[in-house]
């Protein structure tokens, strides 16, 4: 018998679903996974102790409140481009350019894509992180309220990314954004998620699920910068399901000093099928990350490639987990990990993982590399020789870990952002 948990949520699957007129379909889903999430034990995990965590939720705003000076910079620069802009839970701006609409895509907030795109939404709603798959994935498929709904026509191009920006005042309390992205045959897309959180109130919780679809042939970067601040605790699951001879590209990036649990995985369930995985993270105050950067290995000749980078701060407690499951049957499959964790202050700590699980004798190549360590001072010494300040020779080093991932993010405007960012925490 499962263990039951008691929990105290203040807002309900019935209220969403009254608020939105939603069809029934959806408001079995909601109640199913209500009862999931009533139903889950307190989740266990090998590194981050969840026990004293409020899982309480709401009550969702009734009006979006005024956006904060960086938010409003950040979409300002947007224009012109494709992006759904939601705040505390309510998008307060969606935008298509004429030229995608034209070719069929279909970018909207979530809810209403629920209204007018019903069919899509359906069919693909849910399948790729299931409700029951975890206590926090119940409970964002019971009270999901505000997110993005992305599809891309049979081969189309979309040649510019298209933005999720979701943005979290503090007066939130907690959010449950979902994505659900679905790149039809032999299309493109680069998507990229921007996080702009001041932190909600710290007895909430925040979970967010993103739903990658990559279909036949289809090829997809899905780059998420994030900024998990003090306060709630946050979970996050964002999948990826890649069919034949299909790609999906994850670039992940968190600034913050937040209490985060945190997956991202690619199901290479196609023949011929591809994932990439780069992620860094710069931890500061007393922020707890555990992230996990997954791959299951399901189609012959898959290939993946797992790319993990951190710099601690202050008294930061980092956990980076790379994982590999290649399954019976995925024969010529191939994958390689590679973690570097730096240590800048001498309270911060930080694990890094790897795990390599292989049911299949017939594998091209499996291998992984790990190191926990501080900045060589050799290398600071050598630039310092060159007439470079220390604090600058320092920051030099560090970006020569960070800048192929960031770089890799392909929107300029999300780039420039993160920049900024991570100089703000290097020199603070």
């Amino acid at each position: 018998m499962a263990e039951q948990t008691t929990t105290i949520v203040s807002v309900t699957a019935e209220e969403l679903s009254g608020r939105y007129a939603e069809p029934d379909w959806l408001r079995k889903m909601r109640a199913g996974a209500w009862e999931a999430f009533q139903a889950a034990p307190s989740p266990k995990l090998e590194k981050t102790d969840l026990r004293d965590r409020s899982w309480d939720i709401g009550p969702y705003p009734d009006e979006a409140g005024s956006p904060s000076e960086e938010a409003a910079a950040f979409v300002g620069q947007l224009a012109g481009q494709a992006y759904v802009h939601v705040r505390n839970g309510l998008a307060v701006a969606v935008q298509l350019p004429e030229e995608l609409a034209a070719q069929g895509v279909v970018m909207t907030d979530l809810h209403t894509a629920v209204r007018d795109h019903a069919e899509l939404v359906k069919v693909h709603l849910g399948t790729v992180v299931k409700p029951d798959e975890s206590k926090w994935a119940a409970l964002n498929a019971a009270l999901w309220h505000g997110g993005i709904f992305v599809y891309v026509p049979r081969g189309v191009v979309v040649d510019t990314p298209v933005h999720f920006v979701y943005e979290e005042t503090g007066q939130a309390a907690g959010g449950a954004p979902r994505a659900l992205v679905i790149a039809d045959e032999h299309s493109v897309l680069s998507y990229v998620e921007a996080f702009l959180t001041a932190g909600s109130q710290p007895d909430k919780v925040h979970t967010g699920v993103t739903e990658v679809i990559a279909k036949a042939g289809a090829k997809v970067t899905a780059a998420v910068a994030g900024g998990y601040r003090k306060g709630p605790t946050n979970f996050s699951v964002r999948r990826a399901h890649v069919g034949n001879d299909a790609s999906v590209d994850w670039v992940f990036a968190d600034i913050g000093d937040g209490f985060s649990v945190v997956l991202l995985e690619s199901d290479l369930a196609g023949d011929g099928s591809e994932s990439t995985v780069k992620g860094i993270g710069i931890g500061t105050g007393r922020q707890h990350l555990d992230l996990t950067a997954s791959v299951l290995h399901h189609g012959r000749y898959s290939t993946s490639d797992i790319q993990l980078h951190g710099a601690m701060k202050d008294r930061a407690n980092a956990i980076y987990r790379s994982s590999t499951h290649i399954y019976k049957g995925s024969v010529g499959a191939g994958s390689e990990q590679h973690d570097r964790m730096l240590m800048l202050d001498k309270r911060a700590r930080a694990d890094a993982i790897p795990m390599l699980l292989i049911d299949e004798n017939d594998v091209q190549r499996c291998g992984h590399a790990a190191s926990v360590g501080r900045i060589d001072q050799n290398q600071v010494y050598y630039l310092m020789s060159r007439g470079i300040p220390r604090s600058e020779a320092t920051k030099m080093i560090i970006w020569g870990y960070l800048e192929p991932t960031v770089q890799s993010i392909p929107s300029e405007v999300v780039r420039t952002h993160l920049v900024r960012r991570i100089n703000r925490e290097l020199e603070a």
